[in-house]
């Protein structure tokens, strides 16, 4: 009896490193951009300011605009969500003062620590805090400097829009990186009998009104969804 090779679908392009890393594990591969990230048009601060990103699309959006480099020289340093996004930031010479996995650990980074935000931006920090972000933000971030009576000024640079996509076949295993990708992918496919990684646990939230049968990667990247994969992947 011959088996058959399993397949997934990335909702996201893969890089070709990706893309062998999954053959590798034993299955076939496809993948689609599920989701397009739309760049918005926005006004930079006009004076210092500290920055947050919680996606790497609202980091390629901010890198993008056309006085960048007039806005460069007032940022006094960003809080990020992931490695990728903090990388590309460095790169550009941005101060980054700390990266968590996810917008309810940065949360916690800034509110609940002994030097949190509280400490960060004080009355007398003159820089307020701009959080750069995409229209379907979580309100995570808002709702706790609201809470904590700290002042946010949120700046939509991207708008999140559906690929509309139909697949002819079933798969054996699916990645999901975002709400978004969930919802864009079962608008015209059904998740089925598929085994689902999601990249973080928003995304599982999504991923757990079609299916049981899923797990969360314990960190926000492509290598712990992989290792998801290979960890809890059922056996045939």
């Amino acid at each position: 009896m011959t088996m058959t090779t399993p397949t997934i679908l990335s909702t996201k392009a893969l890089q070709p490193a990706q893309r062998s890393r999954l053959l590798a594990a034993g299955f076939s591969v496809q993948s689609y951009n599920a989701v397009e990230a739309v760049s918005q048009h926005f006004d930079m601060p006009a004076a210092p300011f500290k920055g947050i990103f919680t996606s790497q699309n609202a980091v390629a959006a901010f890198l993008s605009h056309e006085h960048l480099s007039t806005a460069l020289p007032m940022l006094e340093g960003v809080y990020c969500v992931g490695e990728r996004s903090a990388q590309k930031l460095r790169k550009k010479g941005v101060v980054v003062l700390a990266v968590a996995d996810s917008a309810m650990a940065l949360k916690e980074l800034l509110f609940s620590t002994a030097k949190g935000l509280n400490e960060v931006v004080s009355e007398q920090d003159k820089a307020p805090m701009y959080y750069f972000c995409g229209n379907l933000h979580l309100p995570t971030l808002p709702e706790a400097f609201a809470a904590a009576q700290q002042p946010l000024q949120t700046i939509v640079v991207y708008k999140t829009k559906g690929v509309t996509s139909s697949f002819e076949r079933n798969f054996e295993a699916l990645f999901f990186y975002s709400p978004s990708g969930v919802t864009a992918f079962t608008d015209n496919n059904t998740i089925g009998d598929a085994f689902v990684v999601a990249i973080g646990p928003t995304t599982a939230q999504a991923v757990a009104a079609h299916t049981k049968q899923y797990v969360v990667a314990k960190k926000p990247s492509f290598a712990h969804m992989l290792s998801a994969l290979r960890a809890h992947y059922p056996k045939k």
